[in-house]
């Protein structure tokens, strides 16, 4: 693959940015080549997101980014999967980013192609984009997709550096040695056509980028600002938007660095997110702290305005917990900036136990089973505190001598339930030899 030297430097950030860690709910998930993998390690979502009033909108890439890959790859069932994993995995994404098809068009195209052959090659971009875009949308009925694809190439201002000689010569040889004004139109052309095939689902968004680092940077003679996209079709991305790999490299004639990504970023938001993210969702968690009974216990969630979709997590998962405990509560709204992130308690359940057992026994008595029981259903745990008796288990053990046995029944609960009030009984065991004394305990009775 012609663009495999330059994935390799891409690659080297990806410990840095896995590295870091956001605290709002991923909202945007980018999927996709080098240009949506290096935009999320540099962090030009984050960093212009911040300055938009766009915090609560977290961004997702670890999973989804892959430098060199075509959309000829993300159509194979394998990378497919990784979207549906990152989506199960971040259930508040309601915005996919998807960049993808610009290394099948530098894999493929080149001057010396006929308008049959061009046409075929855009059918085939263009098809690979859709399947996976519909996959996408398949996922979720709430998610929007927005393309954000390339900006001008510079094969002009890159001929030095180490870069130059062992990688984008060779793609420019490749292309067929184009000048801008071939290779932007081929490009364009394709972007066209990808945007004409997808933005008929009125889920589907394209922002173009084309000529945001000529008008953001300038070009020799147009000062910054002076050039409304899409810019000169005959002219290249300023030199001072690529990227520069490392010390005497040269400049990447594909690349952006950071400053020129976040160029891009900042017309996505405001051509498309501060649309798409509106302000002004107020979300409050109500009502009263639910109690564990073995059934699911869904937060009661305020909104202003009323929204009905909302999307409402416990520790990332969508499911209502049954067991009491302190979990992790995010709650959003697609379409809206704000989120909510507090904590949400399923309070432990109380409980009781029940101890039956006789009020006097004669010494004579065999082993007496005591009946014992929680409300909880949990096991009920038995003392002797004092007496003439031991316990086996469940069955008191009488020792052959008079006196007063004095039981404690305990349930100390556990993730569920409270511990319950201990519950303690008396057992008078007494000597068969006086019969006034017999009547007077009764033996056998049972006391509850």
């Amino acid at each position: 693959m012609k663009t495999f030297v330059l994935q390799a430097a891409c690659g080297l950030l990806l410990f840095f940015a896995l590295a870091s860690a956001v605290d709002a709910a991923p909202r945007l998930l980018i999927v996709g080549d080098s240009w949506a993998e290096e935009q999320w390690l540099d962090g030009s979502h984050a960093r212009v997101f911040a300055g938009h009033g766009l915090t609560d909108v977290a961004i997702s890439g670890e999973m989804t980014t892959t430098s060199g890959s075509t959309a000829a790859d993300w159509v194979m069932p394998a990378n497919l999967q990784r979207i549906a994993d990152a989506l199960q995995q971040y259930p508040h994404v309601d915005t996919v980013q998807l960049t993808v098809g610009g290394n099948d068009f530098l894999d493929s195209w080149n001057t010396g192609m006929t308008p049959e052959q061009f046409q075929e090659l855009i059918g085939f971009i263009r098809n690979d984009v859709a399947i996976v875009s519909d996959y996408i949308l398949g996922l979720r009925p709430d998610i929007e997709i927005v393309l954000s694809l390339y900006d001008y190439p510079n094969f002009e201002d890159t001929r030095n550096g180490l870069i130059w000689t062992v990688a984008c010569s060779v793609l420019w040889n490749d292309l067929g040695q184009p000048d801008p004004l071939e290779v932007n139109t081929a490009a364009v052309t394709v972007i066209d056509a990808i945007e004409s095939e997808l933005t008929s689902d009125p889920r589907v968004y394209h922002v173009r980028h084309l000529g945001q680092a000529q008008n953001h940077f300038g070009l020799p003679g147009q000062p910054p600002g002076s050039l409304p996209p899409p810019g000169l079709l005959d002219q290249p991305s300023p030199a001072a938007a690529m990227r520069e790999r490392f010390l005497f490299g040269g400049l990447d004639c594909f690349h952006f660095n950071a400053a020129a990504y976040d160029v891009l970023v900042n017309n996505l938001v405001q051509e498309y997110l501060n649309v798409r993210f509106q302000s002004g969702l107020a979300l409050e968690l109500a009502g009263e702290v639910p109690v564990y009974d073995g059934s699911p216990k869904a937060a009661e969630i305020l909104s202003d305005p009323p929204v009905d979709a909302l999307i409402v997590s416990y520790d990332g998962s969508l499911a209502p917990p049954v067991d009491a405990g302190v979990y992790d509560l995010v709650v959003t709204a697609p379409g809206w900036r704000k989120s909510l992130a507090t904590s949400f308690v399923v309070a432990r359940a109380s409980q009781t136990v029940d101890l039956s057992s006789p009020e006097a026994v004669p010494i004579t008595e065999p082993d007496i089973e005591l009946q014992t029981s929680a409300s909880s259903g949990l096991l009920v745990e038995l003392e002797v505190i004092s007496g003439p008796a031991s316990l086996d288990g469940q069955t008191l053990v009488l020792d052959g001598a008079p006196g007063t046995v004095v039981i404690v029944a305990r349930q100390p609960g556990d993730g569920n339930w409270l511990p319950a009030e201990p519950v303690q009984r008396q057992i008078e065991v007494f000597e068969l030899t006086d019969a006034l004394f017999e009547d007077r305990f009764e033996p056998n009775s049972v006391r509850r």
